[in-house]
């Protein structure tokens, strides 16, 4: 049974490097795998689901893509970038803002909210539109895990450490994970500056966006709201922030039920909107929501817990150990290292929903001495900016890439490379120097 518990999850987990289309169906067979061996009973299959943090996955989903919907992110961005006139400016601005809009909102739609500015840009500029686009994409990838509100990792460190929302900006009285995120994201900006300082010209852009409503953006603030205040009543992920921001996520569906009524368009989908600047239908709407990303983080919670009650995660603390001989800076490099690797390829939620709780239990076993936050925040920053490297690494590549590919600006991989490696190393360096100069020192 134990040697089955790690032959399901290794299997699994390689499965999403091969068919990365189909993971939300290969972790439904790996869960229903789990169940069907005698691995996990159907009611601890059940309680091995994080219910918490499903709900609040979901509910950020549902008043993020309302917001976007709404149009109040594209017409912030076309009011800003509108006092830029030097295009090396204005394409920095729109990486940082699409990467500051990560931290609250999924990258995939924040990406899609780039992307028309980003033509519109090129267009005028008489420049290629792929650094553009794929520049946003790297930014947002690494921004999302400035917060607790931004992705699934950072929920799942939340969840491990006993983090409340202001743990992720200040923690044990020195600045926390969101300002070695900021200092990755000069260093990546920096980088960037470099490759777009040669584009010459005046930029004047087109303002097409328009605004429906304020109320999705009182929603989402709601949500970060109720997270914020949830979190630290509780100590930590609970029912209450998570109820919070559920009824903040169903308020932000009655009111565009309301809105769709009245000027939803049938058959137009949250992407092909997002870039047009219109509203689907409600029945558009709801088939367009995330329901893949949020069926294979149901179902990849049950193969990792069968993989601890086993003893996987213990043996695995046991040969970190071993490898970093009881180096903190070593343990750190490697955790690093080996996350922007892993996530370079594959989906970071499993890696890190076992990689988390190895880390809880080397340092309560006396592996290395001192807190365990420096090295889960090394785990955080290696996968969030790893998937950068690829273009299949995050979702937010494979949107911008698919976008481009659509408007007939393909990109290669090479190049695609050429920017993505040292904008990743010069980030995850900055990002990481950063935090062991505040955690580890």
């Amino acid at each position: 049974m134990r040697w089955a518990a790690l032959v399901i999850f290794v299997c699994g987990f390689a499965s999403f490097l091969f068919l990365e289309k189909y993971r939300h169906w290969l972790a439904a067979a790996t869960a229903l795998l789990v169940v069907a061996l005698g691995l996990a009973g159907p009611l601890q299959a059940l309680r091995d689901v994080n219910w918490k943090i499903i709900t609040i996955f979901f509910s950020t989903l549902v008043a993020a893509e309302v917001f976007m919907l709404s149009g109040a992110a594209a017409v912030a961005a076309e009011a800003i970038l509108a006092r830029f006139r030097r295009p090396s400016w204005a394409i920095l601005v729109l990486c940082a803002l699409t990467g500051f809009l990560s931290m609250f909102v999924e990258n995939v739609a924040c990406v899609l909210i780039a992307a028309p500015v980003a033509l519109n840009l090129a267009k005028r500029l008489r420049m290629p539109p792929q650094p553009i686009l794929i520049g946003c994409a790297l930014a947002s990838n690494l921004q999302g895990c400035g917060l607790l509100v931004g992705d699934p990792p950072s929920m799942l460190l939340a969840q491990e450490a006993h983090f409340t929302f202001f743990d992720f900006i200040w923690h044990l009285g020195k600045p926390s994970i969101f300002w070695s995120v900021q200092a990755g994201a000069v260093a990546g900006l920096v980088f960037l500056w470099f490759v777009f300082r040669k584009y010459r010209g005046e930029v004047k852009l087109e303002r097409t966006a328009h605004l429906v409503g304020v109320l999705p953006s009182l929603c989402l603030g709601g949500v970060v709201a109720a997270l914020a205040v949830g979190t630290q009543i509780e100590g930590g992920i609970g029912w209450g922030g998570a109820a919070g921001c559920a009824v903040f996520g169903l308020v932000a569906v009655f009111w565009y039920v309301h809105v769709a009524r009245r000027q939803g368009i049938e058959g137009e989908a949250i992407e092909e909107a997002l870039v047009d600047h219109k509203l689907p239908s409600l029945k558009s709407f709801v088939r367009g929501l995330d329901w893949k990303t949020t069926l294979f983080l149901i179902c990849i919670f049950v193969p990792v817990e069968a993989l601890a009650r086993y003893g996987w995660v213990d043996r695995l603390a046991e040969a970190i150990q071993a490898v970093a001989g009881g180096s903190q800076l070593a343990v750190f490099v490697i955790l690093v290292v080996a996350a922007m690797v892993a996530s370079a390829f594959v989906d970071n939620v499993p890696f890190l929903l076992v990689m988390l709780p190895a880390v809880t239990k080397l340092v309560q076993a006396g592996g290395i001495n001192g807190e365990p936050v420096l090295l889960y925040f090394g785990l955080l920053l290696g996968a969030s900016v790893g998937g950068n490297i690829t273009p299949v690494g995050a979702q937010a590549n494979i949107a911008a890439m698919g976008f481009l590919r659509r408007h007939g600006a393909p990109f290669g991989l090479g190049r695609y490379m050429a920017l993505s490696v040292p904008y990743t190393l010069a980030a995850v360096t900055a990002a990481c120097v950063v935090t062991y100069i505040v955690f580890g020192l």
